[in-house]
């Protein structure tokens, strides 16, 4: 029996560390799990947000500064239902899911079984959980790349930057998607990000993915173990805390700076010099404005084309590509502030002007890629 039970565990092992099975178990549940978190905060989002709404009206009547500040479509106040019920349920979901999968020893074998698709593109199977993280927060997943190894951290942080579209990003995404009636356009987006994100690794191509840098082996994990409940309840407290001591107060900020940009007329003098440029995307001038706000937070894709309510479009998608390419050039472009900070913070400033050199030039392409292309086909 005790042999029985050994082949069958040596048969799971191997069967789990099978790419496409690796594949499927590292993102089927995160991506349920996350859709399921949105589909229960559009339930509760005006629920919520009443409860603001008195706060909200005696911010508004405050001077102009102050009122544009903490109020408004881009303050401190108006903001934080979205963060109560979006980012932090994700984040939540995600931490939850990957200290599960360590604890296990899950993790281990996944990354061991996907390590050898990854490497082509610069980055070791354990980095992918680093870059699925980052679809709760950008922010712990580009500190998490301190354990990368020397040869794939730089390479990991860009594919956070470019593919992990955060729960701000995905939940903003979402919402333009159901305004729109497309719902079917979520699956089709996340297969374009994906694609696009390991393109852009691939001809990113540092030193290290040519011959004589190889990306280090991962040494064979061990089996499957029972879960330490008292861990993954310790790991996860841990990166709750890290996101509120480290990317709240940024949050704040960025409101605050949004706020006064907004009072300032500089969004409006930013959306007028971008307005010409989107006949080049295929798209109507006033969808510039999200790309503005996108590249600042990335609840700015909501923001900029739906109505206050988010469910209606206030600009005018006409066809199912134009929606999604707005939707990717204005999530994909630049990362939000919150992530340049970090990004700017762990890996100098150096790399993180590179890096967004990169990924703006590489975005507008892939843009004008799937608008005409997209338009070709009548998508």
């Amino acid at each position: 029996m005790k042999n029985f039970l050994n082949e069958i565990s040596f048969g799971l092992n191997r069967l789990l560390r099978f790419p496409p099975v690796s594949f499927l178990l590292l993102f089927v549940p995160a991506t349920i799990a996350v859709f399921q978190a949105n589909a229960c905060a559009d339930h509760l989002y005006d629920s919520v947000r009443s409860i603001f709404v008195t706060l909200l009206e005696r911010v508004n009547e405050l001077p102009g500064p102050i009122a544009d500040l903490l109020g408004g479509d881009y303050g401190v106040v108006s903001m934080l239902p979205f963060l109560f019920l979006y980012a932090l349920p994700t984040i939540l979901i995600f931490s939850l899911l990957i200290t599960v999968y360590k604890s296990t020893g899950l993790l281990e074998n996944l990354s061991y079984g996907l390590h050898p698709f990854l490497k082509p593109f610069g980055l070791a199977g354990s980095d992918l959980v680093r870059v699925v993280m980052g679809f709760g927060c950008n922010i712990p997943a580009v500190v998490a790349t301190r354990a990368c190894s020397g040869c794939s951290r730089g390479t990991c942080v860009s594919a956070i930057a470019f593919g992990s579209a955060c729960s701000y990003q995905l939940s903003s995404t979402l919402a333009l998607f159901a305004a729109a009636e497309l719902e079917w356009l979520a699956p089709v987006y996340m297969a374009v990000l994906a694609g696009t994100t390991l393109i852009y690794l691939r001809l990113r191509r540092p030193h290290f993915t040519r011959p004589g840098y190889p990306v280090a082996e991962l040494p064979e994990p061990g089996r499957l173990r029972r879960p330490n409940w008292g861990i993954v309840i310790r790991e996860t407290t841990q990166t709750m805390k890290e996101f509120i001591v480290m990317a709240l107060p940024i949050f704040i900020t960025i409101c605050l700076i949004s706020g006064a940009l907004n009072w300032a007329g500089i969004f409006n003098l930013i959306t007028h010099l971008l307005s010409p440029v989107m006949a080049l995307f295929n798209l109507p001038s006033d969808a510039a404005l999200s790309v503005a706000l996108g590249s600042v937070r990335k609840d700015g894709i909501a923001i900029g084309l739906l109505d206050a309510d988010w469910g209606t479009l206030k600009v005018a998608l006409e066809t199912p590509v134009q929606v999604l390419t707005i939707a990717f050039l204005a999530g994909v472009v630049l990362p939000c502030l919150v992530t340049v900070s970090t990004v700017v913070r762990e890996m100098g400033t150096a790399f993180a002007f590179k890096m967004l050199a990169k990924q703006a030039s590489f975005a507008v392409l892939c843009s004008l890629v799937i608008a005409w292309v997209g338009k070709l086909f009548m998508l």
